[in-house]
């Protein structure tokens, strides 16, 4: 997906969309009515301006829509789908006095490409969401920056945004320091009861025993899973092995960011299928390129007879990881596991 496109319909807005694009993003295109086209300015892809916008809608990560608000809730109304999945969209009037956030905020980044575009045109930034209003962080928001996963996405948020945004007292745990912004959160000490407050985070990529109804835990995605399987090897089986590893080692199921393995494997529908339940990509590496890294793993002869290389799961796993493997090689019916520690955030799917 484009990241983002500036849209524009009268003569005043695409002067304002040109100084937009120059001092702030060269790279982004600016989309206008064909009777309007010039050099440098592309035509929105449909006649009219609704069906443009609405065509544009799924190309591009964000969209800045220079015109009246009422053009733009009408354009995308018909296309909305998820706040997961929705492309951030600002709003400016054609003066430039106001920058409005209008869709996704939060996830989308719409909110702080609002205060971006607002510095450069020195314009009023319009922020709704109520736990910016309140200024305090958001559950959605801070899962986000950690690529974090928490049950129940929509019921979750809504309730645990809500007790930000009213001020009520919302803990904090976390092992390791993935939460910076505490806006809002009590960050919690041994010696507190979950019963003084309202809701509980706790940010953990472990296996947790939630004990409390108020815990919700954000679990970082943070590992890439590295697997070799026998072929045609049913998902099932393969689900039930990839909890039985997770298990063993101590780590929340979903705390995978990415699958590996040898390309020999890419159309394999029980890897397929476990990729598509963790909602995560799967991605394969030749054997001349897992070759490069194997033999730093245990060997197997058989293995190597089939796929060319004496280890798959591993040497997937640390060529995914830069060489950050983090267990042992996990075998049981057929299917082979181990993990390796990537927190980079590039090759990322996030939600469900």
């Amino acid at each position: 997906m484009n990241k983002r496109a500036i849209i524009a319909i009268t003569s005043s807005g695409i002067k304002l969309a040109r100084e937009l694009r120059d001092s702030w993003d060269k790279s982004a295109p600016i989309f206008v009515p064909e009777n309007k086209a010039e050099t440098d300015l592309l035509v929105l892809p449909t006649e009219k301006v609704l069906s443009g916008i609405h065509a544009l809608f799924s190309q591009y990560e964000a969209l800045i829509c220079i015109m009246a608000m009422g053009i733009v809730v009408r354009s995308v109304a018909g296309v909305l789908e998820d706040k997961r999945k929705d492309p951030a969209v600002i709003v400016i009037d054609e003066k430039g006095r106001h920058t409005i956030s209008l869709l996704s905020g939060h996830i989308g980044g719409g909110n702080q490409l609002t205060l971006e575009i607002a510095e450069k045109l020195n314009s009023c930034p319009v922020i709704t969401t109520a736990t910016d209003v309140q200024e305090v962080t958001a559950l959605d928001l801070l899962s986000k920056e950690i690529n974090g996963w928490y049950d129940n996405f929509d019921e979750t948020t809504k309730k645990v945004n809500g007790l930000l945004a009213d001020h009520q007292k919302v803990g904090l745990i976390q092992h390791e320091e993935w939460i910076k912004d505490f806006r809002g959160l009590t960050l919690m000490e041994a010696s507190d009861s979950v019963d003084d407050f309202q809701a509980v985070l706790l940010i953990s990529d472990k296996k947790e025993q939630l004990f409390s109804e108020k815990i919700i835990q954000v679990v970082p995605r943070r590992y890439v899973l590295g697997i070799g399987a026998r072929k045609a090897l049913a998902f099932p089986i393969i689900k039930q092995e990839y909890l039985n590893f997770c298990d063993l080692n101590n780590v929340h199921y979903r705390s995978i960011k990415e699958i590996v393995s040898i390309e020999l494997k890419k159309n394999e529908a029980g890897i397929r299928q476990l990729a598509e339940w963790l909602n995560v990509p799967f991605t394969t590496y030749t054997s001349k390129e897992l070759s490069a890294v194997s033999k730093k793993y245990p060997q197997s002869d058989f293995v190597k007879k089939i796929t060319g290389v004496g280890s798959v799961s591993l040497a997937a796993a640390d060529l995914a990881s830069n060489g950050q493997v983090v267990t042992k090689r996990y075998a049981g019916q057929g299917v082979t596991f181990a993990l390796g520690r990537n927190e980079d955030d590039t090759c990322c799917t996030w939600w469900d």
